[in-house]
């Protein structure tokens, strides 16, 4: 069946597109991106490792309106959404749990110590974000805890021009979204200011949502450097049918997300240091059932304070990076208590290259937690390039996952935490090849991790609730395999201006014994997305994005997105349809997700 529309497809997008051949002045340049997949920034195309970095143009031409459906649109991320157009959802990297992701802003640690379930309630718009960079695989050698099978940064813009940007839409079930972003230089500073509302009355049964988000940063070049404060709030209302069991229909949930920061760049005779102050604040409330008052309602606050200092020295032969860290967690909870937690580590790299054409990264990071006292988490990275458009690479090192607030204290009729949890661990190791130029871009990269002692919620034959225990060894392999194509960069004949084919295999090894597990089986074994990008008459664009996905315990579906655009002047005019065949699937067990959900909308810049 998903052959049949993965067919019709590809008829429509040639029938609307071969008569007007186009030319995209676009180029696969990967030098000119910089990246920060080590301590030590370096350009893309040098990296010894598996990067994926979604540029400002991707997220503009998407037809997504939210980080989460952006994300689940390229290969290897596993987005497991609870609700639609970013109201909640799990995120994962090769299989890991969603606990196992590490997320940053500009460097800055955003994660929920109560539970990653809250960690995508980002208090950015999509117009605030300047690209993302996911880094596939274990990273605690460089950014510590819970990088443990991959981290992603999503590096916010800073803007240094009167800008005044509109956008306004509405679509199916009820939905409309509006936002607002100003930006605008004043006594030295690069201003902007955003702001937008999403709401809708949902697809079925109290799906209903209304969120709202604010950003708002300030930076200041000075001679040596520069200084950025930012600050952002999010605000999300929304039923919860059947989010956490489907036995209630009826659950609700308020999340209200805090997030400030500031930042110093440094730089002075080779030396860079980079000081970084963050606080987080989180509040969740919770029904399982609003029509039901004797149950009573969860209540949780979290606060976060981190600390990070980072500094890279550059010499003529090598590049070392030092680091230290420092957090306080803190919870306030009608149902887990009131706890707090300190965390912090140093951490040390090197970059060399002994010969041309070969570089070698080495680092680790001594990390103190109070369960594990004091360990160090090597990493090593080696990386050669065969010519100037040919490299390959290996990679290995040890990550770790502290355990939530949840997993830790939480207790209910259906659930019981285990405060003698240890961390999780694992060893990683991977191996890849890139190859690319001015019109195409290859990648292929296997990989293998072995964890031990991860965390599961777990519930035996004779047993009536799921625990929270450290399960056995789970050995996880796969690989990677990307094309990305722009035809017209050979000829001016080709209509299509972008063609790009991803797709990721998993294979998890576990030995099943007496228990249930709810989270460690819940991957993706089979992911395919493409993305195909073309003209049509009258200056519009088109672009499809293609999804197969196949889940260990779930059925396989195909879906279908696109987005329809007309520049006009200053504006943009656009269509967007999710789901387009209205396929059913769900991502969670118990949770349909939306059937076709069409949008259109005009965005208007001054």
């Amino acid at each position: 069946m998903y052959k049949r529309y993965f067919v019709i497809c590809l008829f429509f997008c040639f029938c609307s597109s071969i008569s007007f051949p186009q030319i995209l002045d676009t180029t696969i340049v990967v030098d000119e991106v910089v990246v920060t997949a080590g301590k030590v920034p370096v350009s893309l195309s040098e990296v010894p490792r598996s990067i994926l970095v979604i540029s400002n143009e991707e997220i503009i031409n998407s037809p997504y309106k939210n980080l989460q459906d952006l994300l689940s649109s390229f290969s290897g991320i596993d987005v497991k959404k609870r609700g639609p157009e970013g109201v909640q959802a799990d995120l994962s990297i090769r299989g890991g749990s969603f606990e196992q992701t590490l997320l940053l802003v500009d460097g800055i640690r955003i994660n929920d110590p109560q539970t990653a379930h809250n960690n995508l309630n980002i208090p950015l718009n999509l117009e605030n974000i300047e690209r993302i960079e996911i880094l596939k695989g274990q990273a605690s050698g460089i950014y510590g805890a819970n990088a443990l099978s991959g981290v992603i940064n999503i590096i916010s813009k800073k803007n240094a021009y009167n800008k005044i940007s509109a956008n306004i839409s509405g679509g199916s079930f009820g939905y409309y979204q509006g936002s607002l972003l100003m930006a605008a230089p004043f006594c030295g500073l690069s201003n902007s200011v955003s702001f937008s509302k999403t709401k809708s009355d949902g697809y079925r049964y109290n799906t209903n949502f209304d969120v709202i988000t604010g950003y708002a940063s300030s930076l200041y070049q000075f001679n040596s450097g520069n200084a950025a404060v930012s600050a952002g709030y999010t605000d999300k209302k929304f039923g919860a049918n059947s989010f956490y069991s489907d036995k209630y229909p009826n659950q609700f949930e308020k999340i209200k997300t805090l997030l400030v920061a500031a930042t110093v760049n440094y730089v002075f005779d080779g030396i860079t240091v980079t000081p970084k102050l963050s606080w987080r604040n989180n509040k969740d409330y919770y029904l399982l059932d609003f029509n039901n008052p004797s149950i009573p309602a969860n209540n949780h606050q979290t606060n976060s304070y981190g600390f990070d200092v980072q500094s890279v020295i550059t010499t003529q032969f090598v590049d070392i990076a030092i680091g230290a860290e420092y957090s306080l967690d803190k919870i306030k909870s009608s149902n887990l208590g009131d706890h707090n937690r300190t965390k912090g580590g140093i951490s040390a790299g090197l970059l060399f290259s002994p010969f041309a054409g070969l570089k070698i990264q080495a680092g680790g990071y001594a990390y103190s937690y109070n369960t594990f006292g004091v360990k160090f988490w090597p990493g090593l990275d080696v990386s050669y390039s065969l010519s100037q458009n040919i490299s390959v690479y290996a990679s290995g090192g040890k990550s770790f996952r502290i355990p939530s607030f949840t997993e830790l204290y939480y207790t209910s009729k259906a659930q019981k935490g285990n405060v003698n949890l240890h961390p999780e661990e694992a060893v990683s190791v991977e191996t890849g090849l890139n190859i690319h130029n001015s019109f195409y871009a290859f990648s292929l990269c296997g990989f293998f991790r072995n964890g031990t002692n991860l965390i599961d919620w777990i519930k035996n034959p004779n047993d009536s609730i799921w625990r929270s225990e450290n399960i056995s060894h789970v050995k996880t392999s796969g690989f990677d395999v990307s094309l990305t194509f722009l035809p017209d960069k050979i000829s001016e004949n080709f209509f299509i201006q972008k063609l790009k084919i991803s797709y990721t295999y998993l294979n998890t090894d576990f030995e099943m014994k007496s228990f249930k597990s709810q989270y460690v089986l819940d991957q993706l074994k089979h992911q395919l997305v493409t993305e195909l990008q073309h003209e049509l008459p009258f200056t519009a664009n088109m672009n499809w994005v293609f999804r197969y996905e196949d889940r260990f315990n779930q059925q396989d579906y195909f879906i279908t997105d696109l987005k329809l655009s007309v520049p006009l002047s200053n504006s943009e005019l656009y269509f967007e349809a999710n789901n387009l065949f209205n396929i059913h699937y769900l991502d969670i067990t118990g949770i349909p997700m939306p059937g076709r959900w069409l949008k259109a909308g005009v965005r208007h810049t001054f």
